[in-house]
Protein backbone atom coordinates (compact mmCIF):
# COMPACT_ATOMS: atom_id res chain seq x y z
CA UNK A 1 0.00 0.00 0.00
CA UNK A 2 3.13 2.42 0.09
CA UNK A 3 3.07 3.18 -3.49
CA UNK A 4 -0.37 5.12 -2.90
CA UNK A 5 0.49 6.72 0.15
CA UNK A 6 3.23 8.29 -2.16
CA UNK A 7 0.66 8.85 -4.43
CA UNK A 8 -1.38 10.64 -2.37
CA UNK A 9 1.56 12.72 -0.38
CA UNK A 10 2.46 13.64 -4.12
CA UNK A 11 -0.56 15.28 -5.50
CA UNK A 12 -1.18 17.02 -2.13
CA UNK A 13 1.62 19.05 -2.23
CA UNK A 14 1.76 19.51 -6.10
CA UNK A 15 2.39 22.64 -7.57
CA UNK A 16 -1.57 22.58 -9.30
CA UNK A 17 0.35 23.38 -12.96
CA UNK A 18 1.48 20.33 -12.58
CA UNK A 19 -1.34 18.39 -10.93
CA UNK A 20 -2.97 16.74 -13.94
CA UNK A 21 -0.09 15.21 -15.30
CA UNK A 22 0.83 13.65 -11.67
CA UNK A 23 -2.27 12.20 -11.65
CA UNK A 24 -1.99 10.72 -15.13
CA UNK A 25 1.30 9.47 -14.12
CA UNK A 26 -0.23 8.10 -11.27
CA UNK A 27 -2.71 6.23 -12.70
CA UNK A 28 -0.69 4.64 -15.19
CA UNK A 29 2.03 3.27 -12.78
CA UNK A 30 -1.14 1.75 -10.73
CA UNK A 31 -2.12 0.48 -13.48
CA UNK A 32 0.64 -1.42 -14.76
CA UNK A 33 1.59 -2.88 -10.73
CA UNK A 34 -1.10 -5.94 -11.09
CA UNK A 35 0.97 -7.41 -13.69
CA UNK A 36 4.50 -7.62 -11.69
CA UNK A 37 5.07 -11.37 -10.44
CA UNK A 38 4.31 -9.84 -6.61
CA UNK A 39 1.28 -8.58 -7.42
CA UNK A 40 0.10 -11.62 -9.78
CA UNK A 41 1.16 -14.18 -6.60
CA UNK A 42 -1.55 -12.24 -4.24
CA UNK A 43 -4.58 -12.00 -6.72
CA UNK A 44 -6.59 -13.67 -3.91
CA UNK A 45 -5.48 -10.68 -1.34
CA UNK A 46 -7.09 -7.63 -0.32
CA UNK A 47 -4.12 -5.70 -2.05
CA UNK A 48 -5.15 -7.39 -5.61
CA UNK A 49 -9.19 -5.76 -4.86
CA UNK A 50 -8.01 -2.73 -4.27
CA UNK A 51 -5.83 -2.78 -7.61
CA UNK A 52 -8.71 -3.62 -9.87
CA UNK A 53 -10.42 -0.61 -8.08
CA UNK A 54 -7.98 1.62 -9.54
CA UNK A 55 -9.48 -0.47 -13.25
CA UNK A 56 -11.90 2.52 -12.86
CA UNK A 57 -10.28 4.90 -11.90
CA UNK A 58 -7.29 5.07 -14.56
CA UNK A 59 -10.16 5.06 -17.35
CA UNK A 60 -11.29 8.41 -15.29
CA UNK A 61 -7.83 9.87 -15.40
CA UNK A 62 -6.66 8.43 -18.41
CA UNK A 63 -9.07 9.45 -21.13
CA UNK A 64 -10.50 12.87 -19.42
CA UNK A 65 -6.89 14.13 -18.98
CA UNK A 66 -5.74 12.73 -21.92
CA UNK A 67 -8.36 14.66 -24.17
CA UNK A 68 -7.59 18.37 -22.24
CA UNK A 69 -3.88 18.16 -23.48
CA UNK A 70 -4.40 17.18 -26.51
CA UNK A 71 -7.47 20.45 -26.88
CA UNK A 72 -4.70 22.63 -25.22
CA UNK A 73 -2.31 22.07 -27.98
CA UNK A 74 -5.06 22.22 -30.33
CA UNK A 75 -6.11 26.07 -28.85
CA UNK A 76 -2.51 27.02 -28.36
CA UNK A 77 -0.44 29.55 -31.08
CA UNK A 78 0.26 27.17 -34.11
CA UNK A 79 -2.02 24.55 -33.00
CA UNK A 80 -2.86 23.18 -36.28
CA UNK A 81 0.99 22.57 -36.14
CA UNK A 82 1.61 20.91 -33.24
CA UNK A 83 -0.95 18.34 -33.27
CA UNK A 84 -0.04 17.29 -36.50
CA UNK A 85 3.56 17.20 -35.23
CA UNK A 86 1.85 15.04 -32.02
CA UNK A 87 -0.18 12.81 -34.70
CA UNK A 88 2.52 12.26 -36.86
CA UNK A 89 5.44 11.23 -34.75
CA UNK A 90 3.00 8.99 -32.31
CA UNK A 91 1.62 7.45 -35.59
CA UNK A 92 4.33 6.71 -36.98
CA UNK A 93 5.94 4.88 -33.92
CA UNK A 94 3.21 2.88 -33.88
CA UNK A 95 3.78 1.63 -37.69
CA UNK A 96 7.49 1.79 -36.87
CA UNK A 97 6.77 -1.30 -33.69
CA UNK A 98 3.99 -3.00 -35.45
CA UNK A 99 6.78 -3.21 -38.46
CA UNK A 100 9.87 -3.69 -36.67
CA UNK A 101 8.01 -6.20 -33.97
CA UNK A 102 6.32 -8.63 -36.67
CA UNK A 103 9.06 -8.75 -39.09
CA UNK A 104 11.71 -9.98 -36.86
CA UNK A 105 9.59 -12.37 -34.74
CA UNK A 106 8.96 -14.00 -37.73
CA UNK A 107 12.66 -14.34 -38.84
CA UNK A 108 13.08 -15.37 -35.03
CA UNK A 109 10.54 -17.75 -35.06
CA UNK A 110 11.85 -19.19 -38.28
CA UNK A 111 15.22 -19.26 -36.67
CA UNK A 112 14.37 -21.43 -33.30
CA UNK A 113 12.25 -23.72 -35.38
CA UNK A 114 15.42 -24.60 -37.25
CA UNK A 115 17.51 -24.63 -34.41
CA UNK A 116 15.23 -26.35 -31.82
CA UNK A 117 16.53 -23.45 -29.36
CA UNK A 118 14.26 -21.33 -27.45
CA UNK A 119 16.03 -18.54 -25.83
CA UNK A 120 14.72 -17.24 -21.98
CA UNK A 121 12.64 -14.26 -22.10
CA UNK A 122 13.99 -12.00 -19.51
CA UNK A 123 12.27 -10.14 -16.50
CA UNK A 124 11.06 -6.86 -18.40
CA UNK A 125 10.14 -9.47 -21.41
CA UNK A 126 7.79 -10.99 -19.58
CA UNK A 127 6.35 -8.05 -17.69
CA UNK A 128 5.23 -6.71 -21.24
CA UNK A 129 4.32 -9.61 -22.28
CA UNK A 130 2.00 -9.81 -19.08
CA UNK A 131 0.21 -7.29 -20.15
CA UNK A 132 0.34 -7.52 -24.27
CA UNK A 133 1.64 -11.32 -25.34
CA UNK A 134 2.36 -9.83 -28.76
CA UNK A 135 4.57 -7.35 -27.41
CA UNK A 136 8.35 -7.50 -29.02
CA UNK A 137 11.50 -5.73 -28.02
CA UNK A 138 11.82 -5.10 -31.49
CA UNK A 139 8.82 -4.14 -31.72
CA UNK A 140 9.62 -1.42 -28.97
CA UNK A 141 12.77 -0.56 -30.52
CA UNK A 142 11.10 0.03 -33.96
CA UNK A 143 9.23 3.01 -32.22
CA UNK A 144 11.36 3.90 -30.41
CA UNK A 145 13.85 4.62 -33.49
CA UNK A 146 11.06 5.67 -35.96
CA UNK A 147 9.99 8.40 -33.23
CA UNK A 148 13.19 10.54 -33.92
CA UNK A 149 13.30 10.23 -37.29
CA UNK A 150 9.59 11.27 -37.84
CA UNK A 151 10.01 14.50 -35.40
CA UNK A 152 13.21 15.62 -37.67
CA UNK A 153 10.83 15.07 -40.85
CA UNK A 154 7.89 16.45 -39.89
CA UNK A 155 8.99 20.15 -39.51
CA UNK A 156 11.10 19.76 -42.81
CA UNK A 157 8.28 18.79 -44.66
CA UNK A 158 5.51 21.03 -42.95
CA UNK A 159 6.90 23.77 -41.20
CA UNK A 160 8.89 27.05 -43.04
CA UNK A 161 12.05 27.28 -42.71
CA UNK A 162 12.41 30.71 -41.01
CA UNK A 163 10.26 28.91 -38.12
CA UNK A 164 12.07 26.23 -37.23
CA UNK A 165 13.84 26.94 -34.57
CA UNK A 166 14.48 23.43 -32.80
CA UNK A 167 17.51 21.92 -33.69
CA UNK A 168 17.84 18.61 -34.78
CA UNK A 169 19.16 17.23 -31.60
CA UNK A 170 15.82 18.76 -29.88
CA UNK A 171 13.54 17.87 -32.22
CA UNK A 172 15.15 14.11 -31.93
CA UNK A 173 14.91 14.20 -28.35
CA UNK A 174 11.38 15.06 -28.37
CA UNK A 175 10.74 12.25 -30.91
CA UNK A 176 12.04 9.91 -28.64
CA UNK A 177 10.66 10.80 -25.36
CA UNK A 178 7.17 10.50 -27.37
CA UNK A 179 7.60 7.41 -28.31
CA UNK A 180 7.98 6.25 -24.85
CA UNK A 181 5.45 7.84 -23.67
CA UNK A 182 3.50 6.10 -26.43
CA UNK A 183 4.77 3.40 -25.41
CA UNK A 184 3.69 3.41 -21.71
CA UNK A 185 0.18 4.59 -22.96
CA UNK A 186 -0.22 1.67 -24.90
CA UNK A 187 0.90 -0.82 -22.47
CA UNK A 188 -1.19 0.75 -19.88
CA UNK A 189 -4.82 0.30 -21.84
CA UNK A 190 -3.57 -3.19 -22.83
CA UNK A 191 -3.37 -3.32 -19.08
CA UNK A 192 -7.29 -2.59 -18.91
CA UNK A 193 -8.10 -5.15 -21.29
CA UNK A 194 -6.22 -7.88 -20.24
CA UNK A 195 -7.50 -7.60 -16.98
CA UNK A 196 -10.89 -7.69 -17.90
CA UNK A 197 -10.04 -10.59 -20.17
CA UNK A 198 -11.24 -8.41 -23.63
CA UNK A 199 -9.69 -8.68 -26.78
CA UNK A 200 -11.11 -4.92 -28.34
CA UNK A 201 -11.63 -2.01 -26.24
CA UNK A 202 -14.64 -1.61 -28.14
CA UNK A 203 -16.64 -2.84 -31.75
CA UNK A 204 -16.98 0.68 -33.23
CA UNK A 205 -13.92 0.47 -35.49
CA UNK A 206 -13.39 -3.48 -36.03
CA UNK A 207 -9.87 -4.76 -37.34
CA UNK A 208 -8.26 -1.47 -34.61
CA UNK A 209 -9.20 -2.39 -31.22
CA UNK A 210 -12.05 -0.36 -30.78
CA UNK A 211 -11.71 3.51 -30.59
CA UNK A 212 -9.43 3.91 -27.43
CA UNK A 213 -7.12 1.32 -29.27
CA UNK A 214 -6.61 4.40 -31.88
CA UNK A 215 -5.74 6.76 -29.14
CA UNK A 216 -4.18 5.15 -25.76
CA UNK A 217 -0.20 5.91 -27.20
CA UNK A 218 -1.94 9.68 -28.38
CA UNK A 219 -3.07 9.95 -24.85
CA UNK A 220 0.10 10.04 -22.65
CA UNK A 221 2.14 11.73 -25.49
CA UNK A 222 0.22 14.36 -25.68
CA UNK A 223 0.84 15.51 -22.09
CA UNK A 224 4.44 15.42 -22.64
CA UNK A 225 4.24 17.60 -25.72
CA UNK A 226 2.10 19.86 -23.98
CA UNK A 227 5.21 20.69 -21.79
CA UNK A 228 7.84 20.42 -24.12
CA UNK A 229 5.87 23.26 -25.84
CA UNK A 230 5.88 24.94 -22.67
CA UNK A 231 9.77 24.74 -22.03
Amino acid sequence: MSIFSIASFLITVISTSLLPSVLMTSSIVVRLLPHLPTCQKAKSSSEYIYLTIQHYQFGLLYLSIGFHFLLQITVSDRGAYHIGNLLFVVWMSDTGALICGRTMKSTISQCQAKSKHNKQKGFFLEFLQSISPGKTMYGLLGAIITGPISAILYPMAFAPTNEIDDSLASRATLGFILAIAGIIGDLAESSVKRLSSKKDSGKLLPGHGGVVDRFDSLLSSAVVYYYWMAV
